[in-house]
């Protein structure tokens, strides 16, 4: 294996982190934020949207574990910048061909087969860069999520309601290829370390996969429906859009606040995450009350708490696992995305027979059960 001889900046690995991170998610949380722009240009149901939301993270689903392990492999420069450009290139064929929602999945599904494994890659990225403060750099990696969850809110009244939803797929396949250009800052040197094995043991790891389907679950529901169920309340598209962001935006912000504390912190990683976690329940059940104010004051709630636990359980993983975090997050990522593709499918089938009401208390129970699942398994990461 070729020696690395000076590892890259601080600065520059936690930025190419964010850049690789938001551009390879930001087409699944697009779709969530563009949901009644999108389904009705292809007239089609909750539950049949529910498809599109869903492929981005089945495909993920199918990728993570092999895809985690070639990350192992292949240098990260390369993994990172190979897979962002295919992202960039599905986005583009989004946005100027997609006339048929089953085109539209296909393109989602491409972009979701790579996410995961780009995922995998920045976090072994992290991990072998041997960073001083490993929390905050997960945490401001993490506050991609938010970050492109923001963008996507912002998209509705920004451009989806203004030059049109496909220009918001356009938008983000530049912002993907900027992230390729980031990445050639890279020095050709940081490569995968090919011998390195996972410290946690694979039943440690399934129960973390375990945690974070049902956590992810939770969290799919609110960046699906989060507009949607706010238009069912009587907020407007703008508004609702808004709210999308202003959600993300709170989680951003405690993210970044937690980041600070991580490498000091005296308490289990996994076990902050299931504290969080059942407040942001709270938030989730909240939800389903009809009333706008309610619906404004459970979102901050619900994204406050319920969807900062991945800085938590990322962390952990990875400061377990630092020059295998590729292989450990390809098996728990397995488990994130299978959450996330169920959430808008079962959601999406929960908001056409029962209401927002019975959806919102399904995935705020489920919360719960995540937490609980995560606090078990704590004392291992």
């Amino acid at each position: 294996m070729p020696a690395a001889s000076s590892p890259p900046r601080s600065e520059t690995v936690v930025a190419v982190a964010v850049l690789a991170t938001v551009s390879s998610v930001l087409p699944g949380f697009l779709t969530g934020g563009l949901a009644v722009q999108i389904s009705e240009e292809f007239d089609v149901s909750e539950s049949i949207y529910g498809w599109a939301l869903g492929s981005f993270f089945l495909a993920a689903t199918f990728g993570s574990v092999t895809l985690g392990r070639i990350a192992q492999r292949v240098p990260v420069r390369i993994m990172i910048s190979v897979l962002v450009l295919i992202s960039a290139t599905s986005q583009l064929v989004i946005a100027a061909f997609a006339n048929s929602f089953a085109l539209f999945i296909g393109c989602l599904a491409v972009c979701g087969f790579v996410n995961a494994g780009n995922q995998t890659a920045v976090n072994l990225l992290l991990g072998q860069a041997k960073l001083s403060r490993l929390g905050l750099a997960v945490a401001v990696k993490q506050s991609g999520m938010p970050g492109a969850s923001m963008l996507a809110g912002l998209a509705v009244p920004a451009v989806a309601l203004t030059v049109g939803w496909r220009w918001a797929y356009a938008i983000a396949a530049v912002f993907a290829m900027m992230a390729a250009v980031g990445v050639r800052r890279l020095p050709t040197t940081t490569v995968s370390q090919q011998t390195s094995r996972v410290v946690s043991t694979r039943h440690e790891l399934v129960l973390a996969a375990v945690a974070g389907a049902l956590l992810a679950f939770a969290a799919g529901a609110l960046n699906s429906w989060t507009v949607t169920s706010g238009v069912d309340a009587g907020l407007s598209e703008g508004v609702a859009g808004l709210m999308l962001s202003v959600g993300a935006g709170s989680g951003i912000a405690l993210r970044l606040a937690w980041g600070f504390h991580l490498d000091e912190m005296l308490h289990r990683p996994f076990a902050v995450a299931a504290a969080t976690v059942a407040v942001g329940a709270l938030g989730m059940l909240l939800l389903g009350f009809r009333s706008p104010p309610a619906h404004v004051i459970a979102t901050l709630l619900a994204f406050g708490g319920g969807w900062i636990w991945p800085v938590f359980t990322n962390f952990g993983i990875v400061r377990r696992n630092p020059d295998a975090a590729g292989a450990a997050t390809g098996i728990t990522q397995m488990g994130v995305y299978g959450g996330v593709f169920s959430a808008p499918l079962i959601t999406g089938w929960l908001i056409e027979t029962q209401g927002y009401g019975v959806m919102w208390t399904v995935v705020a129970a489920l919360a719960i059960a995540g937490a609980t699942v995560a606090w078990r398994v704590a004392e291992a990461f």
